[in-house]
């Protein structure tokens, strides 16, 4: 057992910089939070005590520092409760002490007789009081910051020099200070200072820091801007004043923004400007080509958000020239814009129909062929799907079978991020049907969390196509999702393939889509019948927490997933309608009613027929909760086949007291077992109406 009694430690700031070689931009985030984490672990740990809520990270391409608050001097005094051997077997029956006293004695730094004795209800035991003197800081932190190191998330550690270690760029310089005070120790073969550097060009030092709390103002003295939230926030205020100074609005990407500002650490943005003539140039293959190569804002019209000649550049420096330094940027973006003019050129000179045979040299996956087994197989369903839902069947399997085109094209080749979207620019070139075009281009969609859906009919079958396919065909080869690992984002598949279906264009059951998609890939890849139902609750999964996410009560959603399942369209109707039906005042006791039908039913596993006998109905209660079933059955069906669940359940509500009445005046379990089996057939008649919208015994 052991207390920690905080001494009077003096507190100051703590800050480590590592002044590195330039850091990969788009993992520099990543690292900064891992090593601010790791670092407070290490602190938390060795219970020096700091204020963890005004701890930061700065990081700049060329530094990475940590600035940890209010950082005691050294760890609080342990005070230690030593329980040795028991009395019994610590000394002789002459009471000299025998080795396991001794021991005990000199583990603990005393004497026998300075010893303690412990009496409890099991004994009586040696006992010691042990103060142990915190550590200092400085005897403690480049071990600690050591581990906080090597754990970092570097894929590909570099080592310099004869070195040993290694870290994810050379380090050039360190700065480990405490208040005014410098800790001496070393870290990758440098020892620590007070020392920093400053922008490589305009003021590179060294330069002195003499207290911790003037780290960020020498910095800027020195043209560093050191946070990285405070730069940020300068590039999107530069680029949107330049922007609309152009007068259009700058397109600013936040992953591009991020990597941007781990870029520079002396941030000035530049309007410069393109010939309109490569305008004529699809404006994502443009846009694609400013931001992926050159690390550019475009500028978009605010009025209908076309791409207009003009792009913002960040520099990394305070010129004196700055129409030199655009004269720069407007020469290195032209043969890149050049280039995509090329690709865009090169593509259209054959049409998309031509392409089809070189998908054949792109493998999918082994056991299911290439990419142009994959395109038929996504006709053959589109097409499926189309003649089931009465949609234009000849668009679905044309648009199926051109889907995966432009994977073969040159500008795709580049930028692999427009595929479809260059597909959809292809086939109107190619002289394909606006329709096709659209649905080519939109089948990637939803691409991620929130993203939009495909805008037409067509364009989302061929997309559930294409999820269809890939989820039953890797599913097929054994190849399904395990913890972490989902190398064919089927997860993202499946929550697609639910967003699709939820909205309700296609009026198709999820079972018949999994046997048609099951009949096809069958053609390519064995899919039995387990398959299919283990996908099948894969997706169902997906689509429990989906419905979650979206603020549904766990309860009301396990209860309608657990009815027979049709479209899921119709099953979030049943799903709203059944959030609504729970505000009634006569849904609890409905819901009870519910469980406790559920529970008898169980226990005396009814099945087979479950028709009621008119004659076998004794008690009155009985008889009248049979002829307001009966009645409701006449009127009900019509709002099941409207999927109207919002006055299916306000005329079930209308069963509430003759359901309590039942109850209070009926013996379910007589003794005669034909009225016993009556009165089952009876209950499970009235529960079979509720559970064709939900199992209101799970709601509660």
């Amino acid at each position: 057992m052991s207390n920690s009694r905080a001494p009077d430690s003096a507190r100051d700031d703590l800050l480590i910089e590592l002044g590195c070689e330039e850091l990969p931009p788009r993992s520099l985030t990543r690292l900064g939070e891992a090593f601010l984490a790791g670092f407070q672990h290490q602190l938390k740990s060795a219970q020096i005590d700091f204020d963890a809520d005004s701890s930061r990270v700065l990081y700049t391409p060329r530094r990475l520092a940590l600035l940890i608050a209010s950082v005691s001097e050294r760890q609080p005094d342990q005070i230690l409760k030593r329980k040795g051997p028991a009395i019994s077997s610590a000394f002789d029956q002459d009471g000299q002490p025998l080795p396991a006293a001794t021991g005990f004695a000199r583990s603990v730094g005393r004497s026998v007789e300075e010893l303690e004795r412990l009496k409890t209800d099991k004994g009586e035991w040696l006992f010691c009081t042990v103060e142990r003197p915190g550590e200092r800081l400085e005897n403690l932190l480049f071990p600690m910051l050591e581990k906080s190191l090597t754990t970092l998330p570097v894929a590909k550690p570099m080592r310099w020099g004869s070195n040993e270690f290694s870290f994810v760029r050379p380090v050039h310089w360190l700065v480990v200070m405490h208040g005014t005070k410098v800790i001496p120790g070393s870290l990758m073969g440098l020892a620590s200072g007070n020392t920093t550097r400053g922008h490589r060009i305009h003021s590179p030092g060294p330069h002195q820091i003499d207290t911790v709390s003037d780290y960020e103002r020498v910095l800027d003295t020195a043209y560093v801007s050191v946070d990285q939230q405070k730069r940020l926030d300068v590039i999107r205020n530069q680029a949107t004043i330049l922007g609309k100074n152009a007068g259009g609005r700058a397109l600013i990407d936040e992953r591009l923004l991020e990597e941007v500002c781990n870029l520079v650490e002396w941030p000035r943005s530049i309007c410069g400007s393109f010939d309109p003539e490569f305008l004529e140039v699809p404006a994502e293959a443009l846009i694609a080509s400013m931001q992926d190569h050159q690390k550019f804002f475009p500028v978009v019209s605010v009025q209908d958000g076309a791409l207009m000649p003009r792009f913002i550049a960040v520099a990394n420096l305070e010129s004196q020239d700055f129409d030199a330094v655009r004269q720069g940027f407007e020469r290195v973006i032209r043969p890149r814009l050049a280039d995509a003019r090329f690709f865009w050129e090169q593509d259209n000179k054959t049409s998309m129909e031509h392409w089809l045979p070189h998908l054949d040299r792109i493998v999918f996956q082994k056991n299911l062929g290439t990419i142009l087994d994959k395109s038929t197989r996504i006709s053959t369903i589109s097409k499926t799907i189309a003649e089931e839902t009465g949609r234009k069947v000849a668009d679905a399997e044309r648009a199926g079978k051109l889907c995966k085109c432009d994977l073969v094209s040159q500008m795709v080749g580049e930028f692999p991020e427009l595929q479809g979207v260059m597909g959809r620019y292809y086939a109107l070139q190619s002289g394909e049907k606006y329709v096709v075009a659209q649905a080519i281009g939109d089948h990637y969609l939803p691409a991620f969390s929130g993203d939009e859906l495909p805008a037409s009919a067509t364009g989302k079958i061929v997309s559930l196509a294409d999820r269809l396919d890939t989820l039953t065909g890797i599913f097929a080869s054994g190849l399904k999702p395990s913890g972490n690992k989902d190398p064919f984002a089927l997860r993202r598949a499946a929550l697609g393939l639910i967003r699709i279906l939820l909205d309700g264009d296609l009026d198709i059951g999820l079972d018949r889509l999994l046997e048609i998609t099951s009949d096809i890939v069958q053609e390519t890849q064995s899919v039995p019948p387990g398959v299919r139902l283990e996908l099948r609750q894969f997706i169902l999964e997906r689509m429990r927490n989906y419905l979650r996410d979206q603020g549904n009560n766990t309860n009301v959603v396990n209860a309608v997933l657990d009815a027979p399942l049709g479209t899921l369209s119709d099953l979030s109707s049943r799903l709203q309608a059944v959030h609504g039906f729970m505000q009634l005042e006569t849904a609890d006791k409905l819901v009870e009613a519910n469980k406790r039908i559920g529970n008898i039913l169980r226990k005396s596993e009814v099945g087979g027929d479950s028709t009621v006998l008119d004659e076998r109905l004794i008690i009155d209660e009985e008889k009248r909760l049979f002829e307001e079933i009966k009645n409701i059955d006449k009127k009900i069906n019509v709002f099941f086949e409207t999927a109207d669940y919002t006055a299916a359940l306000t005329l079930l509500a209308e069963l509430s007291i003759p359901v309590e009445a039942f109850f209070e005046h009926v013996m379910v379990m007589d003794d005669d077992p034909e009225i016993r089996q009556n009165r089952l057939n009876l209950l499970a008649r009235l529960k079979g109406l509720f559970d064709h919208i939900a199992n209101f015994a799970l709601v509660s």
